[in-house]
Formats: structure tokens, sequence, C-alpha cells
């Protein structure tokens, strides 16, 4: 019997370390900071008639699985959308002003934590990430749009604070900053180039809040 026990023990303490392993996290991008003079909160600016916030609501939310190599360090892939209306915003714009934006991010990355307090951890980390959707520009001094397709590869670093609630449960805020390498759709761009004076910027700086769940 006393086998049984030992064996039931050791199997729990070893389901108990597995399980710590992984993490699925929910997050909404709070801001988003293009350097285009686009709203830095990300709200969608709709009329006030529409939905059950009347038109307001956050335009970004994501997701991240995340498996812990050990203590320290982790690898996570993230998907992110990002939907974004400006045109009630801009009482003039110009030529080449952003008038909305329809983004998903697929991201790889490295994860490194910290302990700066008993439950408060320092995270940071890079990696690398795929960005397609579309990005609709003004092209005349009326509501006329010309669309892009956004492809594009780049580099991400990022840090921030993640907070223990419970054993099973985490909140998080982070910095991440993306910086472009590579737009594969560099020939569309470089057709119409007088239609995107200020388009496109390769900086993406983004305030990140979410929970984490581990398990």
């Amino acid at each position: 019997m006393k086998l049984i026990y030992t064996l039931l023990f050791l199997s729990i303490t070893q389901l108990a370390s597995a399980q710590s392993r992984h993490t699925i996290s929910i997050q909404s991008g709070v801001f988003h900071s293009y350097f285009d003079q686009t709203p830095l909160v990300n709200f969608n600016y709709t009329s006030k008639d529409e939905g059950i916030f009347h038109g307001v609501h956050l335009g970004s939310v994501g997701i991240d699985y995340a498996y812990q190599i050990n203590p320290k360090n982790s690898v996570a892939v993230e998907y992110t959308r990002l939907v974004n209306n400006y045109k009630e915003i801009w009482a003039d714009h110009r030529m080449g002003d952003v008038c909305s934006r329809d983004l998903r991010t697929l991201y790889l990355k490295y994860q490194r934590r910290n302990s700066i307090f008993k439950k408060t951890s320092l995270i940071y980390g890079s990696g690398i990430s795929f960005r397609y959707g579309e990005t609709y520009l003004f092209t005349s001094s009326s509501h006329y749009t010309h669309s892009y397709n956004e492809r594009n590869m780049a580099l991400n670093a990022f840090v921030g604070l993640d907070h223990q609630l419970t054993n099973q449960l985490s909140a998080f805020y982070k910095f991440d900053l993306r910086s472009v390498l590579y737009y594969v759709n560099h020939e569309e761009l470089n057709e119409y180039p007088q239609f995107h004076p200020n388009y496109p910027n390769r900086f993406d700086l983004s305030l990140k809040v979410g929970l984490s769940f581990h398990f």
C-alpha cells in the first residue's frame, strides 16, 4: 500500500511539474504608436449608433501560447489582430494619412523571466513576426482611399512585468517594439509612391496587457 501511495504521489508531482510548463495568455494592445499621427489608444472610431459599446471598443486583441523550457526561459507563439478606423478623427487630412487598418500578426519569440519581488517578475525577450492584412490611405482631399496589402517581416523586442495572482493565474503588461526588416509587398509600394508620402512606417510601439493561465 505504501508503494502505491508513493507512486501516486510521484505521479501527481510529475503532473504538476509538467502542467506548469504551459501558458496560454489573452491580451489587448491598449495602444499602438506607428509614429504617423494616428491615435495612440486603440479604439475604433465609428458611429455612436453602432454596437453595444456605441462604436467605441478596443481594436487590438491577441492570444499567446508559451512553453517553459526551464524556470527562466520559454519560447512562445502569438497571434494578434488589430482593426482600427480613423475616419471620424480626421478633421483634416493629407494625402498619405492612414484611414484604417486591418492587420494580423504571427509572432515567434523567446522570453526570459527574472524574479524581482516575491510575486513579480521582469519579462523580456525578442522574436520575429510576420504581418499581413490591409491598410487604407487617403489619396486626395476628399474621402477617396487606396488600399495596400500588408506583407512584411519584422524584428521584435519587448520588456514588461508579470504579477502572479494565483498558482495558475497571472497578470502582465509589456512594451513591444516592432521594426520592419523586409516588405514582401515592396513592388506594390513602389508602384504609386505619390499616394503614400507618409507610409509605410517601419515602427510599431505597443503596450500590451493581459492575463496568463498556467497549466
